[in-house]
């Protein structure tokens, strides 16, 4: 184990399981109810995946109030529970990074709907924090699954089209003006969409 994975958090970023409240985008097409118990499912096959990563040290980064699955989630996985903040996505993950560095550790934030996201995967990521200023898990989508850095860089979130296939183009500028190294892991797939669900009931089961 290399003194980069022992040295750093993962901050395992989720919203609160609330009905109507997320997955928007699969809830159009199958309806609240579906779209939660897909959140559920995707969440917790992501804690399984990463909570027991030997070395790193892993917090559960929620949007909204805990309730009686995410006390589950806790106990089960004996994680911390932090709340993010911030106005957008780029401010709540600025902050946790901010607080991962404030505690003496490099910093990775990870979705918990990236199913490629494995322990191999944060190890790797983890390990390119000893060369690298950032290291980003790019997404299909055009976004990014995964966001390492060793120092605070709030500069690398700000004026990003949040949601849109530009984010890890403009991100990728924002490393390049602030002359900052930055490491690109393999390509990565998220769950959006009811085609994406789809397929990953079917990778799921490999």
């Amino acid at each position: 184990m290399t003194l980069a994975v022992t040295r750093t958090r993962l901050c395992v970023f989720a919203r609160a399981p609330v009905l109507g409240g997320v997955k928007r985008r699969l809830a159009a097409e199958l309806g609240d109810a579906a779209a939660l118990a897909a959140h559920i499912q995707l969440t917790e096959d992501t804690l399984e995946r990463l909570a027991g990563v030997e070395g790193l040290d892993t917090e559960l980064w929620l949007a909204g109030e805990a309730d009686t699955h995410v006390r589950r989630w806790l106990g089960a996985w004996r994680l911390r529970l932090r709340q993010q903040q911030g106005s957008d996505l780029g401010q709540r993950m600025a902050n946790a990074l901010e607080r991962c560095h404030a505690d003496g550790f490099y910093g990775l934030v990870v979705g918990g709907d990236c199913p490629p996201v494995d322990a191999a995967y944060v190890r790797q990521a983890a390990e390119a924090l000893a060369e690298a200023d950032v290291v980003l898990g790019p997404a299909l989508d055009g976004g990014y699954g995964l966001v390492g850095t060793r120092q605070p860089l709030p500069q690398i979130f700000l004026d990003i089209p949040w949601g849109t296939n530009a984010v890890l183009q403009a991100t990728l500028e924002r490393i390049e003006d602030a002359k900052l190294s930055v490491r690109l892991l393999k390509p990565i797939w998220d769950v959006d969409t009811a085609s994406d669900w789809r397929f990953y009931l079917q990778y799921r089961q490999r």
